[in-house]
């Protein structure tokens, strides 16, 4: 008889999550914790909100839809999720498909290098929701250079550090001849 094996994610507590996402730092965490000891009626995501640490529709996305997503076998663009997190505004996706379309960087890189979203963070998302993307090169497809023009580069990339380590060079200071220069000498420029 063989057993087939499934695997299922598990839930994790918000407060896992968030600094997973790298969205919550310890100590907020800690004290939006200690807060909710405080007021029980309040719940993790909302105390964050309070504070201003964290937008409400960015608890709600990652306490009640990100389980389901997570399991879900067709994915949407990364820009969806990061809207529906409330992490980027239509706007913000506008403007980064643009540049993506300008330049080949891929969307979540433009998102970081203009400053909108952590690197942590977007790593967490393509962890989970595009686990393949993990690790890919930050440039769109046609702009990578395939395997054979990379193997050629580093050949010859190779073959002139070879050059370098078995070529000794030897100064001499008649060919190079080292004056000194008395400080008064030293001219400065404002």
């Amino acid at each position: 008889m063989s057993k087939s094996r499934s695997f299922s994610i598990q839930p994790k507590p918000l407060g896992m999550i968030l600094r997973e996402a790298d969205l919550v730092s310890i100590p907020q965490l800690q004290l939006a914790l200690q807060s909710q000891v405080d007021y029980p009626h309040l719940r993790l995501g909302e105390i964050l909100a309070l504070r201003g640490w964290l937008k409400p529709e960015t608890a709600d996305f990652l306490a009640q839809d990100w389980l389901q997503l997570v399991q879900q076998k067709t994915r949407k663009p990364l820009g969806y999720y990061l809207q529906k997190s409330a992490l980027l505004e239509e706007k913000q996706i506008k403007v980064i498909l643009e540049e993506q379309k300008a330049t080949g960087i891929r969307f979540g890189t433009v998102a970081v290098l203009q400053g909108l979203l952590k690197s942590t963070t977007l790593d967490f998302f393509l962890m989970y929701l595009f686990p393949k993307e993990v690790g890919v090169s930050p440039f769109v497809g046609k702009y990578q250079i395939n395997c054979q023009q990379y193997q050629q580069s580093s050949q010859r990339i190779g073959a002139l550090k070879n050059f370098e380590q078995n070529t000794t060079y030897q100064l001499s200071s008649d060919l190079f001849p080292i004056e000194e220069i008395e400080e008064h000498e030293i001219i400065w420029i404002d």
